[in-house]
Formats: structure tokens, sequence, C-alpha cells
């Protein structure tokens, strides 16, 4: 790790389980709700969203989204998934009832029940508590209510220097993790002031992944509170993880 981390804590996960990884899914979003995976896959004209079977990897159901989308985060929200999109301003909403129940992998006819609108940039997203937490790139995060509305805004900061390129977002325990563009490590957020807390050095996950170039970062992280959890992929990976992170 470089200096530049020196004061903040850094840890590694502890590795549980490498799960197969469908590589064609260009991960934006993963969301861990009621045992199974869902997953938020970006770029124009293949974005999707999937439901993976935790244990196998295996891709259960996927609604392909329509060519103008490029998806990217992903969360559990009012009893709706929330998918956000990178620059056409829309977070697509979808209940869990639109779904198809034949557990087959080709594209069903559903669609969104609704959209939220906003401006700018999506790339993360992620529910603590009764609020939402959005990313743009940037060094901040957005809270957001239950009307897509923003309620407040923290810069994300480590050792007094700002944390920019802030991607993918999961809430656990508390504290918001993000993974970090073209980083191979992921942050650990106080949302009150937006401190990082821990650095997570993912360099070890990175090594094993399989991936092709160094396009295929680390991205997509979910959260299972019942045995605190986390399942980490990234961008093309043919390899999921299973972890603990100590925090």
């Amino acid at each position: 790790m470089s200096a530049q981390w020196a004061r903040t804590p850094v840890v590694r996960p502890e590795i549980l389980a490498e799960i197969p990884h469908d590589s064609v899914a260009f991960t934006q979003g993963l969301v861990w709700l009621n045992g199974k995976l869902y997953e938020s896959a970006g770029l124009y004209g293949t974005s999707s969203l999937r439901e993976l079977d935790p244990a196998t990897g295996a891709v259960k159901r996927k609604q392909a989204l329509p060519a103008r989308y490029f998806a990217e985060g992903l969360a559990w929200f009012h009893n709706e998934l929330v998918q956000i999109t990178w620059k056409e301003g829309e977070a697509l909403r979808w209940p869990l009832s639109v779904w198809s129940s034949d557990g087959n992998t080709r594209a069903s006819s559903a669609k969104p029940t609704g959209k939220f609108r906003y401006a700018g940039e999506g790339w993360g997203l992620a529910t603590l508590g009764a609020d939402l937490w959005m990313s743009n790139g940037s060094d901040t995060l957005y809270k957001r209510d239950v009307a897509f509305r923003i309620t407040g805004r923290v810069a994300v900061h480590r050792d007094g220097m700002r944390v920019d390129r802030l991607n993918e977002l999961e809430a656990a325990r508390g504290k918001i993790v993000s993974n970090v563009w073209y980083s191979d490590s992921l942050v650990v957020i106080d949302p009150r002031d937006g401190r990082v807390l821990v650095v997570v050095d993912g360099s070890e996950l990175v090594a094993r992944s399989g991936r092709r170039d160094q396009n295929d970062v680390l991205n997509g992280v979910a959260y299972n509170p019942a045995k605190n959890e986390f399942y980490v992929t990234g961008k093309n990976w043919p390899k999921m993880y299973r972890v603990r992170i100590p925090y």
C-alpha cells in the first residue's frame, strides 16, 4: 500500500469462499436480499438486472434493459430494487413482483413500475436506515429520501485528503463501504462526517480474480448482515468472493 494510507488503518478481507461469476457482467451494483444476490450490470446495449444464486454464482433470472440505458448502482429501498443509470438521469424501480418465476436465464418481459429522476451522473447506490446514499464519481456522497430528493451530502476524506472516484456503495454496520474506481481497495466511510475509517486492501482478490485487463476493476460489494459477511467481485470477473472484513 502507498504511503498516502499511512495513518488510516488497513485491513485485508478474510476469504471464505471463491464462487463462479458471469464474466459477461460489467458489474455496477450488488445487493444481498432474502438469501439471494441481485446484480446491476452495465454498458450500453448489454445492461441488465440479474438474480444470482449466492452459492454457485449462477444467473437465475435476467432482465435486459433498453439499449439507451447504462446501468449503474443498485439498492433495496422501500420494497423495491432501485437501479440508477450513468448519464440518463433515471433510477428504475423494480418491485420483486414484476419478475417471472420460471428461473431461466432468458430476458423476460418485466418492466420497471416507476422511475425517479435526478440531475448529474449516477455511479453507486446504497440504503442506510431510512435513506439512500448515492455517488457520482466525485468525492461527495449524497443522501436521498423516499422521493429521491437530496437531503444531505458529505465529502469523503482520509487523513485530510479528499477521496474521489467513489463508485459502487454498500451499507454495513452503520457505515458505507465504497469501491474506488481504478483502485484495488475499498474504503469504509463514516456517513456522519465523510471520514474514511478503514481501507480494505483488495489486492489479493484482484490477483486471484482472473481479470483480463486493468479495466476489469474491483466493483460490486454486498453485505449479508445475518452472517456478517460480504460478497465482492469486479467488472467482467469470472470469480466472486465471500469474505469477512474486520472493521
